[in-house]
This record gives structure tokens, C-alpha cells and sequence, in this order.
């Protein structure tokens, strides 16, 4: 599986009516969203794309939260889920 990377912060994947949204700096691993049909996330896809062209003025390590904020007003009247991978913290892989 490749993922697009749309910016230094973020990467992006779409398969079916499934969308990932990788945020590279937070504890998320990949944002899920299922939508019920391909139009809603070819959508989605393309407004999580194209939202770097608006986050010029966002404070430098704040990108993610803000793109973040923005896709859930974009989608709020939306039918989709979401499913929340997080990485397995440090100690919890040493202590594994």
C-alpha cells in the first residue's frame, strides 16, 4: 500500500469507500473513514487534497489539529465511520 503524501505533516490513502489519513507527527497511526459509497470518499479524499492551500497562516506545528478540525466540518452531514489506529507507545513495546 502506497499513500500519497499531500504534505509534510500528512499522507493520504483511498481504497474503495475507505479513506486513510495519516497524520505524521501525532500518536494516530491512520485515521479510518468508511464512507457508504465511493462518491462520499473520492469527496472526502479530494477535500482532505486540497486543504494545504488554506493552512498558510495555521502556527508552525499546528497543522495537523487544524486539518484534522477542518475534515470534520467538511464531512459532519456525512454518513461514514471513523476508526482511530494509534501506534503503540515506546514503553509499551519495550515493556512487550
Amino acid at each position: 500500500m502506497n499513500f500519497e503524501v499531500i504534505a509534510p505533516y500528512c499522507g493520504l490513502y483511498m481504497e474503495g469507500s475507505t479513506v486513510n489519513v495519516y497524520y505524521l507527527q501525532t500518536e494516530d497511526l491512520v485515521r479510518e473513514y468508511v464512507f457508504g459509497n465511493e462518491k462520499d470518499a473520492q469527496d472526502f479524499y479530494n477535500s482532505a487534497k486540497n486543504l494545504d492551500e488554506f493552512m498558510v497562516n495555521v502556527p508552525e506545528g499546528k497543522e495537523e489539529l487544524y486539518h484534522q478540525e477542518f475534515l470534520e466540518q467538511i464531512i459532519k452531514d456525512k454518513t461514514y465511520e471513523l476508526i482511530v489506529h494509534e501506534a503503540i507507545p515506546e514503553k509499551e513495546r519495550e515493556a512487550s
